[in-house]
């Protein structure tokens, strides 16, 4: 037979997956997490479908472990050649094995076929679901070979030992052992255990139906409850539709009070926009134009301050200090910048010449005591004068020059002290150049000290000078300032006359509080246009509100008041919830007690299921022991052509592809009636234990494949391999790749390798 293509809907993490099968070998590479054993499973399961079980190991529980991650139909379907004829097989499998659908259909008709049944697995290829995981389905998390019942029908023996007659025996003996184990005749046996354990579980599940009766009682009694509650409640609502109604009325009276409340307030409204219309006086205005006339209101206002200030009295009050300031002479620009740069030179020179002085490094002693005492006296000299500045301005002007001739002092020892010590000094000094500095500072100091001296008392010359330009720039802009008063004087006066006669023009127009000023006029006449604008929207609204109100609430102004006892009404509707809150206590415990004999009768779901479970491992042993029954007539039928028509074969199939394998002939390889492959190594035969897990996979798939030649002389079968040269060296994967190549010749081989490289 030959698969020809499959589609999975759903099946694990497969899903609307297709692929078609070709003749020979068919390679699937892919990595691992893809889905190979996925498919491989799923091929299986499309001839034999997926078995039923409690096992919570997934490994162990094919159904849940490929139920479809991501929902869906769980299934698919697969086409296949037999017998010259084309079949479609579809299966979609459920939670549960009655949940499951089998569909076979004839390709060339289109129509449902009958010639398989949905145990079509076993019907084509003579051997149930695990002899088929022993031979031509070679999944990669096994390679197990040993033969099942199934397989050993289909091979016609279960046998082991040396000669046929003690074979015979023995394996007679052996089915013979496992017939009284399993018997359903003596207490003893596996098949009668499990029947007394189903009637032990029959007579529980008879006591616990007993449940059901204290169940209906405590139903009616719960029924009876309800009825009571049922008649409270009706009481109950005639009390709340009384309460209710009493709350209506009050609406209705608070629905009164806030008409009344909308009404004055639209009348409020009207009120007030008809005070701020007849400020307008029926003329037209905006708070644009309103604005316009209070910036020319702020203007004319700045202009008369102006006006009022006597700027001009200010020029020339500020002209005469600075004149003042002058001494009636105020200095050219010229005069202020030829100074200027003077301060600039003599501060250069200066700084130069304290650099020289301060490397000198001999004879300070006694010449730097006067220099330093000069220097002190002249300070305290100038502070004096300048604290007496203001009160006695002769005896400040004598310290100040003492001052100035006790720095002259200094500055004269120092020249000395430079002239005596000049051998002593560093080579690096230039003395003439420092003695020209000298002579040029004095005469720069006495020229800066008579410009400055009627103006500033200080000796920061930089400082001074500073101060002196800034006086002559302002009065520069004084001077010229006072010349631009005058010829804006006469024009702002007409321009203010005019400007307040346009604006009282204006404001006349309006009722408004003359006592107030211009300004105080168009701040209230622009409140009052734009409250008229609010108040217009504020009036639309209002009556909008009231109209909506009107419309919504639907009350008669007039209807009489509800007399009722309000408080009497709530004691009676809370002593009525009262009884009900006791009937459904009551009911409360009732149902517990349901509950309580519930989860009693939950042991009657266990047993269902403890029944269940052990039917199916009675169905099971009564199986095996058919098996055995029918195996041990079928020995006595087989003994005949044990050796000659099976063991040589399979011997010789195993070493073939062994040698296919590994390239190396086997001729001490042993092969017993229990299939058991052992080795002939220095006179002692040894298990395939002994050998590496790369060997024991090459001897079980040579094991597998003569096991196939056997098994099928008419019919080829496809076979399936999930990877089974993982265990190869390198050397060992290609020969394997080169035994592939071999068995496709004469097989469908569909071949899962998570590696290319093994392909």
């Amino acid at each position: 037979m030959q698969l020809v293509q499959c589609h999975i809907e759903n099946f694990g993490k497969l899903h609307d997956f297709n692929y078609t099968f070709t003749d020979g070998l068919n390679n699937l590479p892919a990595a691992n997490g893809w889905g190979k054993s996925t498919l491989a499973t799923f091929i299986k399961a499309m001839f034999y479908g997926l078995p039923v079980t409690t096992k919570k190991d997934l490994d162990e529980n094919e159904r849940k472990k490929y139920q479809p991650w991501q929902g869906g139909n769980y299934g698919g379907n697969l086409v296949f050649n037999v017998h010259g004829k084309q079949y479609k097989i579809e299966r979609f499998f459920g939670k549960k094995q009655a949940e499951d659908s089998f569909n076979l259909l004839e390709v060339s008709t289109g129509k449902k076929s009958h010639a398989f049944t949905e145990n079509l697995g076993v019907e084509l290829f003579g051997l149930d679901v695990a002899a088929f995981e022993r031979s031509s389905y070679i999944p990669q998390k096994t390679l197990d070979s040993n033969f099942n019942e199934s397989l050993a029908q289909k091979l016609n023996h279960v046998l082991q030992g040396a000669s046929e007659d003690e074979n015979l025996e023995n394996a007679l003996a052996r089915l013979d052992k496992k017939r009284v184990t399993l018997s359903n005749n003596k207490k003893t046996g596996q098949i009668q255990v499990l029947a007394t354990q189903l009637d032990a579980v029959a007579t529980r599940m008879h006591e616990l139906a007993g449940g059901s009766q204290a169940i209906n009682d405590l139903q009616r009694q719960i029924a009876i409850q309800d009825e009571k509650c049922r008649v409270l409640r009706e009481q109950q609502t005639q009390i709340r539709q009384q309460i209710k109604d009493y709350a209506k009325w009050q609406e209705k009276q608070a629905n009164q009070a806030l008409y009344a409340e909308l009404n004055r307030k639209v009348m409020a409204t009207q009120t007030a926009l008809k005070n701020r219309q007849a400020v307008l006086r029926g003329h037209q205005t905006s708070v644009t134009e309103i604005d316009s006339y209070i910036a020319l209101e702020k203007t004319v206002t700045a202009k008369a301050n102006a006006l009022q200030m006597n700027q001009g009295d200010y020029v020339r009050a500020r002209k005469q200090a600075l004149e003042t300031y002058f001494k009636g002479k105020v200095p050219t620009a010229e005069k202020v910048k030829s100074i200027y740069d003077d301060v600039l030179q003599y501060n250069a020179l200066r700084a130069q010449t304290d650099n020289w002085v301060v490397r000198k490094t001999q004879k300070r002693g006694q010449a730097r005591g006067w220099r330093l005492g000069l220097l002190a006296l002249a300070l305290v000299a100038v502070l004096s004068g300048v604290a007496l500045w203001t009160v006695q301005l002769g005896v400040a002007v004598a310290l100040i020059v003492a001052g100035a001739g006790a720095c002259l002092g200094a500055l004269y020892l120092s020249l000395v002290n430079m002239i005596n010590t000049k051998t002593a000094l560093q080579p690096s000094i230039d003395y003439e150049r420092l003695k020209e500095n000298q002579t040029l500072m004095l005469k720069l100091q006495q020229s800066i000290s008579e410009f400055l001296s009627p103006y500033e008392s200080t000796n920061d010359y930089l400082t001074a000078i500073n101060h002196v330009h800034n006086n002559w720039r302002e009065y520069e802009n004084l001077q010229a300032q006072s010349v631009w008063q005058a010829q804006q004087a006469g024009a702002w006066s007409a321009t203010i006359m005019a400007d307040q006669t346009k604006l009282q023009n204006y404001l006349a127009q309006f009722q408004l509080d003359t006592t107030n000023t211009a300004s105080e006029q168009l701040a209230t006449l622009k409140q009052v246009v734009i409250d008229l604008a609010n108040l217009q929207t504020q009036l639309t609204e209002d009556q909008r509100a009231l109209e909506q109100f009107k419309t919504a609430k639907n009350f008669d102004l007039n209807e009489a008041v509800v007399t009722v006892d309000i408080n009497e009404l709530q004691r009676t509707e809370n002593d009525l919830q009262t009884q009900i809150d006791a009937y459904n206590a009551d009911k409360a415990q009732l149902i517990a007690k349901i509950d309580k004999i519930q989860n009693e009768m939950s042991e009657l779901d266990d047993c269902e299921a403890r029944k269940i479970n052990l039917q199916t491992e009675k169905q099971t042993l009564e199986a095996s022991l058919a098996a055995v029954q029918s195996a041990m007539q079928f020995l006595q039928m087989a003994n005949e052509s044990l050796a000659t028509k099976f063991l040589a074969p399979m011997k010789a199939g195993v070493k073939k592809y062994l040698q296919l394998l590994t390239d190396q002939n086997f001729d001490n390889l042993n092969l017993d009636t229990d299939f058991k492959i052992k080795f002939e190594e220095y006179g002692k035969l040894r298990a395939v234990e002994h050998y590496s897990r790369g060997y024991q996979n090459a001897i079980d798939l040579s094991m597998r494949f003569a096991l196939i030649d056997a098994l099928y002389q008419q019919e080829k079968p496809f076979i399936v391999l999930d990877d089974p040269f993982i265990n190869l060296d390198e050397a060992k994967v290609a020969k394997a790749k080169s035994f592939l190549q071999t068995l496709a010749k004469d097989y469908q081989l569909i071949y899962f390798t998570c590696h290319a490289s093994r392909c």
